[in-house]
């Protein structure tokens, strides 16, 4: 056996390179025999003409019988014989692309088997004799699904391929056309290692594939590798007539014949590498590839290397060309149909289908391949083109005066482009699509517009930009409310064409540019309420617009007012204290989603029960006018408390008034 040299050729595989994918000799994109888990894609298609050829030294002894006057009997001679075994095939294989994940593929294929004889008694004369048969062989039908599970650089795939093959008719035999020394004219040539024909019924294979791209783990290093392990079903049928021959003092003669027929079935598995180096127009590459037949005792192992070349051209056309060494050693008596055994006794069809010749052939010594294909991915293609340009002049409205103005492109990973100072032009190439072009110029309110562009398209947009009004100066100052006490803050006219913004110095005075016109300004400073007001900005005039922020409501803060009047023993509030409630009504408005409760609170002069409803009461007064001063009602609740809760002693008229007070708790902001 030569398994020795099998695990030398795996460590170089498996350290090797692979090559760029086109129809393999199953149809499917892949090297030789091992499959690509790349697909070819959607409605691409491959189609290849493929030729093999491979040749076995089979050294056996051959059996001459000649006469021996003296003693008188038949007695045989022991040749030293090496005839040869030779095996051609021819495959027609189609590959398309349904879609960007699925491929099928269809096959042909045509053999011819051989047998060559060196010798021939009497005189161990060398004729060049050839027994053989051919015709059409099987038709197989696949189907191959790959997919990558790392679509942004495809460093690996994944895929499953399934095959089934139709057998044409039966397996034949070759006829010997004249005795050899080993079988005798007429008889059928058994010791064959691959079925004369087809294997004579359907037949099933599914495999797994991983597909590695290197490049992608070692850049600048082209290499891809592929690894098949699979799963396969053979049936052939048996059909003949065997001869056992004898011999006395007469001669040789026929001692018995019988008719043998069954089915032998053969469960293989299957095994293939394979590594591609690429370059421009070529790619080297190396593949083993092992079948090992489940249900036979002995020599149930194929296994060859096969190193190759293959050829592209930019219009889609590929030359293969291979070598293949094979690394299994076989008995050439072995596969005989049972033939030697016969020769012995009976034998059994379970015997029989041991010696039976393996369905998908056995190891040949050597084998040469060539493959003339076109695969339409391959053709070489102009540049995609994905972009296209758009261009235009930006002037003034009414006069037509060019103008120097920024465009841009927002959304798009084109930078923005200036037009030429002389002529106001622009032009800038950009990814199809939808494109928002937006234009601006100091001076000059801004234009936008929206293009459709298509790849390879120019399209023309122009801008007239509408001059802004002359501008004005708004200047003021940002305090605090309670106690005029500076801010920093954030001042921003809003609503101008491009929003101005400025921030205030440390004594909270502000002052910036706008144009003429009527805007919205707004103060903003952290923990405090922002406000917005109108503003009018009168031409090379000074617009004072002063801003005073109350602080944000807090979650649990209590404001105390025991300003807020009502008439004696009334739930009655007193004008005096409108005042009071007006503030408290902004301060809720400006803090709009604050949630508060209102407590109402009582001295100690009248029974408790009387201060009770009477602190109620007066909390409800409150709560409705708030609710007519625009604060919502869903926000604020009621509660009283009469005198339960004093904030000093009740011992004098001061502390008294103290005491009659109103409440309102943040209760959420």
């Amino acid at each position: 056996m030569r398994f020795s040299r099998l695990l030398t050729l795996f460590a170089i595989v498996l350290i090797a390179g692979t090559a760029l994918a086109l129809p393999s000799n199953m149809g499917f994109r892949g090297v030789y025999k091992v499959l690509d888990a790349r697909t070819i894609g959607e409605n691409q298609i491959a189609f290849s003409l493929i030729a093999r050829y491979w040749t076995s030294a089979d050294p056996f002894p051959s059996l001459e019988y000649i006469y021996q006057p003296d003693p008188g009997f038949w007695a045989d001679t022991v040749l030293d014989v090496e005839d040869t075994e030779h095996l051609a095939e021819g495959f027609f294989a189609v590959d398309y692309g349904v879609t960007s994940f699925l491929e099928m593929a269809a096959r042909i294929s045509y053999v011819l088997t051989a047998y060559e004889y060196d010798l021939t008694p009497p005189r161990n004369q060398t004729i060049g004799q050839w027994d053989n048969n051919n015709g059409m062989g099987d038709a197989m039908l696949g189907m191959k699904l790959g997919f990558s599970p790392t679509p942004e650089n495809e460093l690996l795939w994944l895929g499953l391929d399934n095959w089934f093959s139709f057998a044409p008719r039966s397996n034949q035999t070759v006829e010997v056309e004249e005795y050899d020394g080993r079988y005798y004219e007429g008889t059928p040539h058994y010791s064959m290692r691959r079925p004369s024909l087809s294997t004579g019924h359907t037949s099933y294979g599914v495999g797994g594939i991983v597909s590695l791209d290197m490049a992608n783990i070692w850049p600048g290093t082209p290499l891809r590798s592929h690894i098949n392990v699979g799963y396969s079903h053979y049936k052939q049928s048996i059909g003949m007539t065997d001869y056992r021959m004898a011999w006395d003092s007469t001669g040789i003669y026929l001692e018995d014949t019988v008719t043998v027929g069954g089915i032998v079935e053969d469960n293989a598995m299957d095994i293939g590498f394979a590594l591609e180096f690429p370059t421009e127009f070529a790619v080297i590459f190396t593949e083993l590839s092992m079948k090992n037949y489940l249900d036979r005792d002995e020599f149930n192992s194929v296994a060859y290397f096969t190193p190759g070349i293959r050829v592209f051209s930019g219009g889609g056309v590929i030359l293969d060309f291979a070598f293949s060494l094979g690394l299994t050693d076989f008995d050439t008596d072995y596969f005989d149909y049972g033939h030697g055994l016969y020769q012995e006794g009976e034998v059994t069809l379970e015997e029989r289908a041991q010696r039976a010749p393996l369905p998908d052939g056995g190891t040949q010594d050597w084998g040469i391949s060539a493959n003339i294909g076109f695969s339409s991915d391959l053709i070489e293609k102009g540049p995609v083109i994905t972009t296209g340009t758009i261009s235009g002049m930006v002037t003034e409205v009414g006069t037509g005066l060019p103008i120097q103005a920024t465009v841009s492109f927002p959304g798009t990973p084109v930078a923005p482009v200036s037009t030429d100072l002389a002529t106001g032009f622009f032009t800038a190439t950009i990814p199809a699509g939808s494109i928002p072009v937006t234009v601006s110029a100091p001076g000059y309110h801004p234009g936008s517009a929206t293009v459709v562009l298509e790849a390879g398209q120019d399209v023309v947009v122009d801008f007239q930009l509408e001059p802004m009004p002359a501008a004005g100066t708004i200047a003021g100052t940002v305090t605090e409310f309670e106690n005029s006490s500076p801010l920093r803050a954030t001042v921003t006219v809003i609503d101008t064409p491009e929003p101005v913004t400025v921030e205030t110095s440390a004594d909270g005075v502000y002052q910036l540019t706008a144009p003429a016109g009527t805007w919205t300004i707004r103060a903003e400073a952290e923990g405090y309420v922002s406000r917005s007001q109108p503003v009018v900005v009168a031409e090379s005039q000074t617009s004072i617009m002063d801003f005073e922020l109350r602080p944000e409501l807090v979650t649990g803060q209590v404001l105390s007012f025991s300003n807020i009047y009502f008439d004696s023993g009334s739930s009655t509030i007193k004008p005096e204290s409108y005042a009071v409630l007006n503030g408290i009504a902004e301060i809720l408005i400006e803090n709009a989603t604050a949630m508060v409760q209102i407590a109402g609170h009582t001295d100690s002069d009248g029974s408790t029960s009387y201060n009770q409803g009477l602190s109620e009461q007066r909390a409800a007064s409150v709560f409705t006018y708030l609710v007519q001063r625009g604060v919502a009602a869903n926000r604020m609740t009621t509660v009283g408390f009469g005198e339960s809760n004093p904030v000093v002693p009740n011992d004098s008229p001061a502390n008294k008034a103290m005491n009659r007070r109103i409440e309102f708790t943040v209760l959420s902001r």
